[in-house]
This record gives structure tokens, C-alpha cells and sequence, in this order.
């Protein structure tokens, strides 16, 4: 236990004062004050950690005033008191009351009320780092990432729940901060097949598969002792699912070709910007895993539900670059006003357009006037290139060359495989010959 803290101590009775002093004294340097003027004049001149204030100030309960005071001075407020009535205590934590310590106290009372300050403390500490990094002024929210403080106390998963662009991976990274995690692996699973996804997770053996020249230690491994953040977990087929699933309750799991089980002491950490339950309706995600790695959850709401964060995120993202600028009032109601589908990601994308293309002084003529007119951006496949690639090029054999790309990606996705690269495009493999026959034929 610590005994550096500034304590002030605030009770007008002087043998309890001289007693409560000599004992508190364990734990840093204690000033005592024996009336609410003297306090005062404390708390303004000096700063302190914490305020152990008698309530019965020359017989009336006046060191409930205090409580409200040692706040607004940024000490900690523990009654220190005699009083054992109910509505007494009560009225003590509706004022503000860290703590009630009843007198007379000894050392393991007042051991447990100093180590709950150092929690708070550290709560403190851990929420400044939270609110720093995840810039928001919606309470709702604010309350939803305070839940990252208590993860410590266990190692169950944990599930990041939000729409595409809110945070998901900003959040990840807090609670690494947060656990003190040095051992960290993040991946992407929307960028892997069923094959590739099971062997990235789990490793192989060599020979386990075509293409597999060597043994490979998965994800699941080496996470051991640390956290495995797999984003877009949605996008891993129900095989590869259940799998993890095992993994997860047991901590042990089978490399691809192998008998020999591995063990790996692991947490997870998971996210998707999908809806869940619908996904679970269709049978594309297990409801018996989804139960498991939301042991604890997250929720990061849409910023068209969180007005207020729109105007601080372009303050936060301007303050990083190396010069000023500035948006007006009027452009500011505009920004507010828009629905920000695609959310945080589309605040640093316009105000990226704005750096790059020299503007500094933001008026309502630098916003585009989809967001202005507080219309979604528009879902097409082609740009203006595209079309001018058709003018060059004509029609028919633009679509060939097109086809042709998507093949080729496919085929690069997914290691070569056509059956699989068939199926993630939702085509038969025949048809997929058929194209590959077609690009050799042009070839």
C-alpha cells in the first residue's frame, strides 16, 4: 500500500482528530483542519488525494457541505463518522461520498477504503485513455466503452458490435492498452476462403493440402498468453466456425493435416459490421458461438445517432495536421445535418479531400452537395474511368477484360482453387472454366 498520498483530515473534536491523524499518517502527509472555514482555506491552498470529513461539525451535520467542496477540489471524499443511520449514510453518497468509514475504525477497514481509492484511481486513469482515444460526447456511448475498465477481470471473449466505419478496431486497441497487452494479433477475416481462414486460424501441416509445402503455426498459437482480435468475424464459413467455437471452450485444437492437439491460452477479441441475429436467422452464423465470444459486449452506435460527436471528430482529425483550419458556422449546421452513413470513416475521407485539394477556411461551398442535400452516396459499380475505358474500348471487350480481372482476383484470393473461387462467386465451376477457357482463347 502507498503512503506518499496528501490526506486532509477535517473532524473538531481533538483526541478523535490527534487518534485519526497518528493512523491516517500510515499513508502519506495528513493536514487537519477542525471546522468548515479552516477546511476551506486547506483545499484552496494546498491540493490533496484524499478528504476524510467528520459529518457532526460542532453538533450538526455541516460536513455534508464539505463533501461537494472536496469535489470541486479534485479530492476524494470519504465520511468519516459516528452517525450509523441509514438515511445519514444515504444523504453522505447522494452528496457525493466516495466512502463511509464509521468510527471508530481499525486498520482493515481502512485498508479496504485506501484500496479503493487506488481502483478509482486507476478507473480514472484507464477512462481519460478511453475518452482520448474515442472521441465522443454522447453519454449512452460514453457509458457503453467505460465497460473496457472492467475486462480484467476476466478472460472471456469479447464482441465489437457496430456498423462499418464507427471504430471497431480504434475500440480493439483501447482495451489492448487497457490489458497491458503486448501480445496482440489482429486480422481481417472477410480477406480469406474457408481453406485459407481454417489454416490462417489453426495452422497446417505440410502436405495438409495443395499448395502446403511447409508447416505453418496459426493465429490461435501464436496468440498464446496474449488476444486475437478477428474483425469481420462474420465472414468465416460454419465450418471454419464451429472449429473455433471447440477452440475457444477447450483452448486446444488440431493444425489442418495433424493429430497431434495444440494448447493455447488465448482471448478473443471479435467484431462485425453485420447484423448478427439476422445472420443467425439465415443460418450463416452460429448462434452457439455467437453466444460465446459475446460474453462481453460492446456496442458502437452510428454517428447518426450521436449528433453531437460529428463536429468534434473534424476538430480532433484537424488538430493532426501540421496546419490550421477552420469550418464555418454555416458549414457546420451542414455537417450536423447529414446522416454520415458510412460514419467516422466518411468524416476523414471528406477532410482528407479538403487537405489535399489546398482548402483551409471549410465554407458551405467546399461540401459536396449529396451532404448537403443529406443524400447517401450513390452505389455504383462504375466510376467515370470506367466509362470512358467503354468509349475507348467499346462495350464487349471492356466486359471481357472485366471479367477477366475478376477471375484472375478470385483465383489470387483463394490460393488457385477454382472450386473455391467458383463458390465464393457464387457460380459453377463450369461456368468458371468456361471463363478461364475464354480469357486463354483472347490470350
Amino acid at each position: 500500500m502507498q503512503n506518499d498520498l496528501r490526506i486532509l483530515l477535517v473532524e473538531d473534536d481533538l483526541y478523535t482528530q490527534k487518534v485519526s491523524k497518528r493512523i491516517l499518517s500510515r499513508y502519506g502527509h495528513v493536514e487537519a483542519a477542525s471546522s468548515k472555514e479552516e477546511a476551506k482555506h486547506f483545499l484552496i491552498k494546498n491540493s490533496y488525494d484524499m478528504a476524510f470529513l467528520d459529518l457532526n461539525l460542532h453538533g450538526e451535520l455541516g460536513g455534508l457541505n464539505l463533501i461537494k467542496l472536496t469535489q470541486e477540489y479534485k479530492a476524494y471524499p470519504v465520511v468519516l463518522s459516528g452517525e450509523s443511520d441509514k438515511r445519514t449514510i444515504q444523504k453522505s453518497l447522494e452528496f457525493g461520498a466516495r466512502d463511509y468509514l464509521l468510527k471508530p475504525f481499525d486498520d482493515q477497514k481502512l485498508d479496504s477504503v485506501i484500496a479503493r481509492y487506488f481502483l478509482n484511481k486507476k478507473e480514472m486513469t484507464l477512462l481519460q485513455k478511453i475518452r482520448k482515444g474515442f472521441i465522443t460526447r454522447n453519454e449512452s456511448q460514453a457509458k457503453e466503452l467505460s465497460k473496457i475498465i472492467n475486462l480484467s477481470i476476466s478472460d472471456k471473449p469479447i464482441f465489437i458490435d457496430g456498423e462499418t466505419g464507427t471504430g471497431k478496431r480504434v475500440v480493439a486497441h483501447l482495451i489492448k492498452e487497457t490489458l497491458n497487452c503486448d501480445n496482440f494479433i489482429e486480422v481481417n477475416c472477410s480477406q480469406f476462403s474457408g481453406e485459407t481462414s481454417r489454416s490462417e486460424l489453426f495452422g497446417h501441416k505440410a502436405g495438409s493440402f495443395t499448395g502446403a509445402t511447409s508447416d505453418k503455426i496459426g493465429l490461435l498459437q501464436k496468440a498464446h498468453k496474449g488476444i486475437l482480435f478477428l474483425d469481420e468475424i462474420h465472414a468465416l464459413t460454419t465450418e471454419v466456425q464451429k472449429l473455433l467455437l471447440k477452440a475457444i471452450e477447450e483452448k486446444v485444437f488440431y493444425p489442418m493435416g495433424s493429430s497431434i492437439p495444440v494448447k493455447s491460452d488465448f482471448r478473443i477479441i471479435s467484431a462485425t459490421c453485420e447484423d448478427v441475429h439476422s445472420l443467425i436467422a439465415e443460418g450463416k452464423f452460429r448462434e452457439d458461438l455467437y453466444a460465446r465470444v459475446s460474453t462481453f459486449q460492446i456496442k458502437l452506435s452510428p454517428l447518426r445517432e450521436r449528433t453531437e460527436d460529428i463536429i468534434p471528430l473534424f476538430e480532433h482529425f484537424i488538430s493532426k495536421q501540421p496546419f490550421q483550419m477552420l469550418i464555418t458556422e454555416e458549414a457546420q449546421e451542414i455537417l450536423k445535418r447529414y446522416s454520415w452513413p458510412r460514419n467516422t470513416r466518411e468524416v476523414q475521407d471528406l477532410l482528407e479531400n479538403w487537405v489535399v485539394n489546398g482548402h483551409r477556411l471549410i465554407t458551405a461551398e467546399h461540401i459536396p452537395s449529396r451532404i448537403r442535400s443529406n443524400l447517401p452516396p450513390q452505389k455504383r459499380l462504375f466510376t467515370q474511368h470506367h466509362l470512358d475505358l467503354v468509349e475507348d474500348m467499346g462495350l464487349k471487350e471492356f466486359m471481357n477484360h472485366f471479367k477477366k480481372e475478376i477471375v484472375n482476383e478470385y483465383l489470387k484470393r483463394n490460393g488457385g482453387n477454382l472450386r473455391q473461387s467458383a463458390k465464393s462467386m457464387q457460380i459453377a465451376p463450369s461456368t468458371l472454366s468456361e471463363m478461364l477457357s475464354v480469357k486463354e482463347k483472347s490470350l
